[in-house]
This record gives structure tokens, sequence and C-alpha cells, in this order.
């Protein structure tokens, strides 16, 4: 099972099993999220991921765009962007933003590009070493620290 929250731990989602893959969009809205998304239908693996929000239901809101038929969900309290719904089942999470993963090794999944900005350009790309020391230390997790 993977765990997944926003900053603040307001909202919690569970995600099982875990992805094989995410999807880097690079359309005009996810390139300004940043989201990497785990899709709750593998198509690659034609098999169903049950997600779950478990708690902070009161704490999302929606925005929803273009054609009206998706809506990205976001905590009020602190503003990350945890999934996605199709606007007509919107209980039914459809994507989950892996960059919430807790614990979570990035190097077990693929990830696959989507060029949807028709642009052949995306800002993931292993082009560099890994920065040392770049952002000051944060406190270890204790075990009910969801970040």
């Amino acid at each position: 099972m993977v765990r997944a929250a926003c900053h603040c731990g307001a909202v919690r989602i569970t995600l099982e099993p875990g992805p094989t893959w995410v999807l880097d969009c690079n359309c005009s809205i996810c390139r300004r999220y940043g989201a990497l998304w785990a899709y709750t239908h593998d198509r690659l693996a034609d098999r169903d991921l049950d997600a779950r929000l478990i708690q902070g239901e009161d704490a999302l809101e929606v925005y929803i765009w273009g054609n009206r038929w998706i809506g990205f969900w976001r905590c009020r309290n602190c503003g990350c962007l945890t999934h996605h719904t199709a606007l007509s089942e919107p209980s039914k999470i459809r994507g989950v933003n892996a960059r919430t993963f807790v614990n979570f090794d990035p190097a077990s999944v693929t990830i696959h590009r989507s060029d949807n900005a028709h642009t052949g350009w995306f800002w993931s790309r292993p082009d560099a070493p890994i920065w040392e020391g770049a952002q000051p230390a944060m406190a270890p997790p204790g075990p009910d620290d969801w970040r």
C-alpha cells in the first residue's frame, strides 16, 4: 500500500497496490502543477488500483477548467494538489499526485511522458546528479507524519 498526503497532513489517500509507472504530462495545467500522476486504472497492466480518500474530505477544494470534465483537488489549508477526478464521478479518484507519496522510492516506477502540449519539452529528466544539502534539513518524520 502507498500512502499519500498533502503537506499539512489534512488530506490523506491510500493507493493499493502501488503503481508501476507514473505519468509526466506537459499540458498547460499539469506542467504548472508539477504533478506526476499515478492513475487508478493501470492500462499497461490492465489492472485497477484501489485509491481511497481516508481523511480530509472537508479540507478539499476543487479547480475545474477547460472542457469541465476533470476536477483537480487540493487541500484548502496548505494548497497541495493531491488528486483529480472525472466530474461525472467526483467520488472516484482517477489519478493521485505521486509527488505526495510518503516513503515511496521513485526509482521503483517508470516515468512515462505524455506530450499533450505537442512541444516535446518536459521538466523531468535525469541529466544531473542529485544535489546534496540544497535545502535546510527537516526534523525526521514521526510515525504519524505523512509528509
